[in-house]
């Protein structure tokens, strides 16, 4: 997936945006490079952002038991087996190998936890803020005042 306008076109080089907003990996989630970059250093953290994004990074990460920020490209990159196994739970088709090629699970294993939206409906988020933030902050400013 491209973004084109000022969504992160960069003379010339279009940036790949993750669909789903949220809380994504580092390079997913800060897509613009520092503002202290400028020529070529602008252009190449482009070119890494784009290339973090177009999907091998994706692939490799999951083929850890990890996901990436933009999944459609990151199965791209995979086998239809892997991406069975490691995103919809299913059982291997083929032994399941690591990036480096070494075995993780024989053939007709699961993954734990089943498929990525098994594992994603698991998470449960709670509230950032205690419930006493507001009485906590008055009183502190009462003290910073004091």
């Amino acid at each position: 997936m491209v973004a084109g306008g000022d969504r992160g076109a960069h003379q010339g080089h279009p940036l790949r945006v993750p669909a789903a907003e949220g809380r994504l990996p580092r390079l997913g989630r800060r897509l613009r490079p520092p503002a202290t970059l400028s020529g070529k250093k602008l252009d190449g953290a482009y070119e890494f952002i784009n290339w973090f994004l177009d999907g091998w990074a994706g692939a490799y990460l999951n083929r850890q038991g990890y996901y990436s920020a933009v999944l459609e490209t990151a199965k791209a990159k995979m086998e239809p087996y892997e991406w069975a196994y490691w995103m919809e739970g299913k059982p291997a088709e083929k032994d399941i190998k690591s990036p480096n090629g070494d075995l993780l699970h024989k053939a007709g294993g699961v993954r734990d936890g089943g498929s990525y939206e098994q594992r994603m409906g698991g998470i449960a988020c709670w509230n950032a803020l205690m419930d006493e933030n507001t009485y906590m902050v008055q009183k502190w400013n009462e003290f910073v005042a004091a």
